[in-house]
């Protein structure tokens, strides 16, 4: 037996010869942008190359992306050594897939991500969740006659209710703006709770009702994301809602691009309870500061004092306050109205410059996972901010929102794909296999039947090479079937039976 994964670990330049007897070749030319499997040819990957990866210092668990501007965007699970775990692409192309991440629904972990369109610097869609056999629980949607809702956000609140953001167009008198005549359009940052099994909206949060245009820092018509504001189809983003969290006691925390500033936002009343940068602060910022920043998150608070984190993107390629992005773990003192930074994560080397995206995510053991966003890069550090942990995908167009780590089992109700091929009827036979989103599996077994017998007899038991395993007997074998196996011997799934290709 060999291993034979080289041939698969595909795409280094261009395409070229397509696909024969059930597997790929490609050309040699240039970094990976993805990579395609002789079981799987239908899925494209994208690559991720390992630059830092301290093992006794990661925190163990998966890597959940959602990358797009790629080869094919959907979501993806990768190991740390980049070992693809799972494919969620569908094959769009003009779909976007965003907010990968394990989430408690019902009592279980789940899936959860958002899928639809992209409209410059938003998105219409649905956010889906999953079981662990990739299966497609729930659909949440907007609700009050509104937009679809967006990209941007999507957490599940208490296992029953999600929030997710909308990016609603309505008409406004601009005209102080530039605008010359005063019938004009802004985009509402809306934010929604709702309950995911009945759809009915529990709580509603406009942006317009409570924060005003001119706390705005992007100029109308800046830029297309921007928008001009001249109809509902190019609306003055002012606000640009990017990140929703909810506390125990029922508030909301919201972060905003296009004003550089969070907010905490009353659950009763949607009145701003307190607001951290931006024009109009009430918290002083006493050793830092942030702007165009990303995914604000509380994880401490009591009477006194807030602890949140943040991803600080410190420029939107027109205002910068900093030469790198960074995450951030921030202190606010409410009894003297001023905050201070307790920890920032910057990228390894010279630091990374993201004008968009990014997300920050706590470990429970504190380590922190910083996802680069524009920047398609991952790091984990350890709590006082060192670098343990650096991966970057290698196509040079790709972007990815945010990045997670987590714990995840999963047993597909796809069986298993075998592809089995040899060059002539009196050859060796060469088995290619996958199962795509498994977790529990440790080995494979390979049956064959002989030219002489339609028996199937165990031909090898092999250790899971990867997403893909390759074994290949000196004998030929007309028909094929294998057999994923646990690491107690109990068998989990078998691929269907399948006639070995022979040119």
């Amino acid at each position: 037996m060999h291993d034979q994964r080289s041939k698969s670990h595909v795409l280094l330049g261009l395409y070229v010869l397509g696909i024969t007897f059930g597997y790929a070749t490609f050309a040699i030319a240039e970094p990976a942008s993805w990579v395609s499997y002789q079981s799987r040819p239908d899925i494209r990957a994208p690559v991720l190359n390992v630059s830092i990866n301290n093992e006794n210092l990661v925190t163990p668990g998966y890597l959940f992306i959602a990358p797009y501007m790629t080869e094919k965007p959907g979501p993806y699970i990768f190991t740390a050594d980049g070992e693809l775990v799972w494919s969620g692409s569908g094959g769009s192309t003009t779909e976007i897939f965003h907010d990968l991440h394990v989430c408690k629904y019902g009592g279980s972990d789940h899936l959860c991500y958002f899928q639809g369109t992209q409209i410059q610097g938003y998105a219409r869609g649905r956010n889906l969740i999953l079981n662990n056999n990739y299966q497609n629980v729930a659909t949440v949607l907007s609700g009050n006659d509104l937009e679809e809702s967006d990209m941007h956000e999507l957490e599940v609140l208490d296992e029953e209710r999600m929030a997710f953001a909308v990016y609603q167009p309505r008409p406004h008198d601009l005209s102080e703006y530039g605008m010359k005549t005063p019938n004009g359009w802004v985009m509402d940052g809306v934010f929604q709770e709702v309950d995911i099994e009945s759809g009915k909206v529990l709580f509603q949060w406009n942006s317009i009702d409570h924060v005003p245009l001119k706390d705005s820092y992007v100029p109308l018509g800046i830029n297309p994301i921007v928008g001009d504001g001249i109809s509902n189809s190019t609306p003055w983003d002012y606000f640009h809602i990017n990140s929703i969290d909810k506390s125990a006691d029922g508030d909301y925390l919201i972060s905003a691009r296009h004003t550089s500033c969070i907010y905490k936002v009353s659950g009763k009343n949607g009145a701003v309870i307190w607001q951290l940068g931006g024009k109009n602060s009430t918290i002083d910022q006493t050793n830092y500061n942030f702007s165009s920043q990303h995914d604000a998150r509380f994880h401490e608070e009591n009477s006194t004092h807030t602890v949140l984190s943040l991803f600080d993107n410190g420029s939107n390629g027109y205002r910068n306050t900093s030469l790198t992005s960074s995450g951030m773990i921030v202190v606010i003192d409410h009894e003297h109205g001023t905050s201070t930074l307790l920890q920032s994560f910057m990228a390894p080397g010279p630091g990374l410059r993201s004008t968009s995206q990014g997300n920050t995510q706590l470990l429970a053991g504190g380590n922190a996972v910083i996802g680069w966003g524009k920047n398609p890069s991952v790091s984990e550090h350890t709590a006082d901010g060192t670098p343990v942990y650096f991966a970057t995908l290698t196509d040079p167009d790709a972007m990815n929102y945010r990045v997670f780590k987590y714990n995840w089992t999963a047993t597909p109700s796809d069986p298993p794909t075998l592809v089995a091929q040899a060059p002539a009827p009196n050859g060796a036979t060469t088995f290619w296999v996958s199962w795509n989103g498994a977790t529990d599996y440790t080995h494979w077994k390979f049956y064959g039947t002989t030219p002489g017998s339609d028996n199937f007899v165990l031909l090898s038991k092999l250790g899971k090479q990867g997403f893909q395993t390759t074994y290949t007997s000196p004998t030929f074998h007309p028909r094929a079937f294998a057999e994923a196996v646990a690491a107690d011997g109990s068998s989990l799934k078998k691929s269907s039976e399948v006639n070995v290709l022979v040119p």
